[in-house]
Parts: structure tokens; C-alpha cells; sequence
């Protein structure tokens, strides 16, 4: 195979995230104003599948007509270093999760292709979602490792366009209504967002200023052993949606949440010591007392801003020990629990 040496490639070296407000089909959501910056994305990936239908007629064996459907899943994922402003407050408010999960947001990422250079120019593209609806969101922090989340939502729409100016298409689509989109969003001032970012690193949270607790309803400790030492956790926090559909409308007009499913976390760690007695010490007295557990993660950023949250009720949903030659002890640990238990102390 011949190698064309001078073939032009496409790195995106400049990407910054944009996030309208709590309504994605709406000006006031999605004017310079309402439009935030999210700072420290780490990536960010997208993909749908086209779906089909095929058109029957009255005498034919086959189909005569093949057409797209338009209830495509857009599917986005964005990864970054948790600072719990623009993005976490897009389905958490104040002390718990929003009463009303069923708002859609746009997005917009401002692509730099220009190698070498931190600003953005006439040429710079952008890649917009419209009616983003939150499906997921996962925190999780190892050893020597920020906090980190990952936000997935699905959309109705995306579309690409060249910025020559602050006014662009608005990918959103009149779900309720007209089904159309015909909007325009106006852009901050991007690069002056940019320039006047500063002390990032003091949003972060490092794992050396994180604690993670676990305890007990009825009895301190957990099944068998005494947690200790936590390697690292993950939490996830699923939003499951009905697509509503109805006639005449060729998009289903709401995403709606379905309060049916369970959140989990799970928690690795080394063990340091077996309990030894009481209900914890047999698994037929730890089934027969039918326990739960409060689970604590309280995180301070490197600006020394603090945040703490509770999980309550949780249940303990595995318990796995290991051990290899010359290696700790390590425990892992997962638990359910209800969305609305997580909760900001």
C-alpha cells in the first residue's frame, strides 16, 4: 500500500463545550446569556443508528418502499473532571435530584483545527445536539486520580456547521409542536470565556482529599469484613425514558423518565481485618437481619471548596474477596440504591 506522506490529516487539538439552559427548543435557553462554558472536558464521543421502515402495498409480496424513520437515537457521552457546577446541575438542584427530570438541553463543541494555535479563528466548526436528554451519569476516582464523571444523554438531532459569526443554527427540534428547527442560537464570546478561565486546577478534587464511609444501619461494619483502605469507587446513576409518541408527529415529542430502576456503587478497597463476630460474621444472621447501609463521600477540591453527599438505605449487592500470591488482600463491594437517596449533605 503507497503512503501519501503529505495527505492532510484532522486533529482536533481545541475543543471547547458549550451548554444551553434548561430548555433545548427555546431562545432565552440558548441566547450568549444562558449559553455556559464547561471547563476541563477530557472527551467527548457521539454515534446513532439510522433506523428503516418498509412501505407494504396491497397485492405485493415485498415491499415497495423503503423510508428512514426519524426516532433516531443520538447518543453522546462527555468526560471530565467534575467541578459539580453547569453540567451536574443539569439534573441535580440544591440538595437532591430535580423534581422535573424531563428537560432536554443543546450542546455545542467548538472545534479548533488549526494545529499549534489556543484560539479560535474564522474557520473554527462547530458540532451541535439537540434535545439532550440525560440517560446516565457515572462519578468515579481512583488512587492519584481526579474526580472524574461521565455524563450520556440522548438527542433527537445533530448538526455540523462552519462559525462564521456567533449566530447558529439551533439543533433543537420543536418536539411538541411544529417538529421543525428553525431556531438560531447566539454564541458567547467564546474566546474571551477562554482567556479569562483561570485557577482551573483549584476545581479539581484529588484522591488524597476524598474520603469514602461506609456504615451500617443496624451494625458499624459490613458482611464479613471491615472496609478499609478505599482503592477506588465508581457510582452510576441511570435515568430510564419512555419515548412518547403521537399522531401526526413524526419525532416522539418527549423522552419522559421512568422512575423504575436502581442506581448503584461500587467500591473496591484492601481489607485489613475479618469481623469476626455478631450478625456480620455469618451470612445466615447478616440475611436474617436484613441490613442497609449509609455510604458517605465527602470530596475537597484543591481550592480547599468542599462536597459532601449521602446515600441512604443502600443495599449490599455483592461481596467479593481476593488474594494472590504476594498481593493484599482486596475486597470489592457493590450496592444498589434509589436515585432520590443520593442526596448533597
Amino acid at each position: 500500500m503507497t503512503i501519501n506522506a503529505d495527505r492532510p490529516t484532522i486533529r482536533y487539538e481545541n475543543v471547547s463545550l458549550l451548554k444551553g439552559g434548561a430548555t433545548s427548543y427555546s431562545n432565552a435557553s440558548n441566547n450568549a446569556s444562558s449559553i455556559k462554558l464547561v471547563p476541563l472536558v477530557q472527551d467527548f464521543s457521539f454515534n446513532f443508528n439510522t433506523k428503516t421502515e418498509d412501505i407494504l402495498t396491497l397485492g405485493n409480496k415485498f415491499y415497495s418502499k423503503r423510508i428512514n424513520r426519524y426516532d433516531v437515537d443520538v447518543n453522546l457521552d462527555v468526560t471530565l473532571f467534575e467541578t459539580f457546577e453547569d453540567m451536574f446541575s443539569g439534573f441535580f438542584s440544591g440538595n437532591a435530584l430535580l423534581d422535573d427530570l424531563n428537560k432536554d438541553a443543546s450542546f455545542y463543541f467548538l472545534v479548533g483545527k488549526k494545529k499549534n494555535f489556543d484560539n479560535f479563528s474564522d474557520a473554527d466548526e462547530t458540532i451541535n445536539f439537540g434535545n439532550a436528554f440525560i440517560e446516565n451519569f457515572s462519578l468515579s476516582q481512583s488512587k492519584n486520580q481526579f474526580l472524574s464523571s461521565k455524563y450520556s444523554y440522548s438527542c433527537s438531532n445533530v448538526n455540523a456547521e462552519e462559525l462564521v459569526s456567533n449566530d447558529i443554527a439551533n439543533p433543537a427540534i420543536d418536539l411538541t409542536g411544529t417538529q421543525l428547527q428553525n431556531l438560531t442560537s447566539t454564541l458567547p464570546d467564546v474566546q474571551s470565556l477562554l482567556d479569562s478561565q483561570s485557577n482551573l486546577q483549584d476545581k479539581a478534587f484529588p484522591a488524597y482529599k476524598t474520603n469514602v464511609s461506609i456504615s451500617g444501619i443496624q451494625s458499624q461494619d459490613i458482611f464479613l469484613v471491615k472496609p478499609d483502605m478505599v482503592q477506588d469507587f465508581n457510582l452510576s446513576i441511570p435515568f430510564d425514558r419512555k419515548k412518547i409518541f403521537k399522531i401526526g408527529k413524526k419525532y416522539p415529542i418527549q423522552r419522559r423518565f421512568v422512575d423504575t430502576t436502581e442506581a448503584s456503587i461500587s467500591i473496591s478497597c484492601i481489607t485489613s481485618e475479618f469481623v469476626l463476630n455478631g450478625s456480620d460474621s455469618n451470612l445466615k444472621s447478616f440475611l436474617t437481619q436484613n441490613d442497609s447501609y449509609v455510604i458517605n463521600l465527602n470530596f475537597l477540591s484543591e481550592g480547599s471548596q468542599s462536597q459532601n453527599f449521602e446515600i441512604s438505605a443502600a443495599r449490599l449487592n455483592s461481596n467479593s474477596q481476593s488474594a494472590s500470591l504476594s498481593q493484599d488482600l482486596n475486597g470489592s463491594f457493590s450496592f444498589d440504591f434509589n436515585p432520590f437517596d443520593f442526596k448533597r449533605l
